[in-house]
């Protein structure tokens, strides 16, 4: 056990960053008994314990489990049939995999709580874009099709995917440069975690449209952990492939055609189809109806001259979507609901998952049963 400790402390320290010194100023210890804790020397208190999961950011779980999610060092994980896009941004974080670890628990328990069945779009090969093109199109449009919307744009990806059963979690996560990860089990269902720290929704949209273009094309590239591994070529010939799922499934390419031809508006394509400006602009010079690099040249220098400001790679075109208008986890918090109302976890449970005190879940629970239809 204290080897285990041990080594989790110094793993989750590292990965904030902290130096022993820093940690032990942190939980009210010598900089010696972190040391000690590190080196398996001595075994920390119960007390201390808790102090130092706080500290890192991790729970006690975390700190106790001999095995550390998504460390290329396992055998084996914790949820040894679930298998994950692998993401280089991950190697100094640990913390990040224990938490993606407690989401990916958190679901799967509330799923079997209530007895839904899991859900795993279809699983089709394809590892270059070029000469599969056509192919991709058709599985964007069969995939729109299980949404039951034809050839016409999705008014919201995330609800849409959530009826059909996908897990998905929307999450602050401040990793630079990181917008989504995906992970799937042949007994348990796909699952998805999109990030929305400082993130348009625009740009969600896209990252789940594109983590599905994964799921589908690049399951068997999927491994046991979160670490980067394959050659860089490889990995960016499977991105082009999801990037152009995800615009395939997001802009119904019969739809674009018609559109494009009564309306040229940058602001009024990307509004009525619910994407960025840029996945815009990708489509005509696929198209070959503009160049990207001077389009965007021309769009960043008007708002510059517009606005005093550059438009960042990571900013959104007027009018942008508003965050009011997709409300985050909806099945999931549905789910929570579901389980409470069983009675298979306690209020104070489904208050902490909900992100409410318990006074406020009883208030919401008085209101849906006053509002119920009998």
């Amino acid at each position: 056990m204290k080897e285990t400790i041990g080594g989790n402390l110094t793993r989750y320290r590292k990965g904030l960053g902290l130096s022993q010194e820093a940690l032990a100023e942190k939980v009210g210890v010598t900089i010696e008994r972190i040391e000690n804790y590190e080196n398996a020397k001595i075994l920390p208190d119960s007390k201390t314990l808790s102090a130092l999961a706080r500290a890192l950011d991790v729970t006690l779980d975390n700190l106790l489990r001999s095995q550390s999610f998504g460390d290329a060092t396992s055998s084996s994980m914790e949820l040894p049939d679930f298998r994950f896009r692998a993401h280089g941004s991950f190697k100094e974080n640990p913390q990040f995999t224990a938490r993606v670890r407690r989401m990916l628990e958190t679901y799967n328990a509330i799923e079997a709580a209530v007895g839904v069945p899991p859900f795993a779009p279809e699983t089709l090969s394809c590892d270059r874009l070029e000469g599969k093109e056509k192919l991709i199109q058709a599985t964007a449009t069969r995939f729109r099709g299980s949404f039951g919307l034809g050839d016409i744009a999705v008014p919201n990806l995330f609800q849409a995917v959530e009826k059909l059963g996908l897990k998905v979690l929307r999450q602050p996560i401040e990793i630079r440069g990181f917008f989504g990860i995906s992970a799937c089990s042949l007994a348990r269902g796909a699952f998805v975690i999109v990030n929305t720290h400082d993130i348009t929704i625009e740009r969600q949209l896209f990252t789940l449209a594109h983590e599905l273009g994964h799921l589908i094309f690049h399951r068997d590239e999927y491994g046991d952990n979160l670490m980067k591994k394959g050659s860089k070529e490889a990995e960016k010939a499977r991105e082009k492939v999801a990037d152009y799922f995800a615009s395939h499934l997001l802009i119904p390419q019969t739809e674009f055609d018609l559109v494009y031809q009564y309306d040229r508006n940058i602001l009024q394509l990307k509004q009525h189809f619910r994407v960025s400006y840029q996945v815009i602009l990708t489509r005509l010079a696929e198209m070959g109806a503009i160049d990207y690099q001077q389009e965007i040249n021309k769009i960043r220098a008007i708002y510059k001259n517009r606005h005093g400001s550059p438009l960042k790679n990571s900013m959104e075109l007027p009018p942008a979507l508003k965050a009011e208008d997709f409300p985050e986890n909806q099945r999931y918090r549905q789910l929570i609901w579901q389980v409470l109302d069983k009675g298979k976890i306690s209020e104070l449970k489904a208050a902490e998952l909900l992100n409410l005190t318990v006074e406020e879940l009883r208030i919401l629970r008085q209101e849906a049963e006053v509002y119920a239809i009998s």
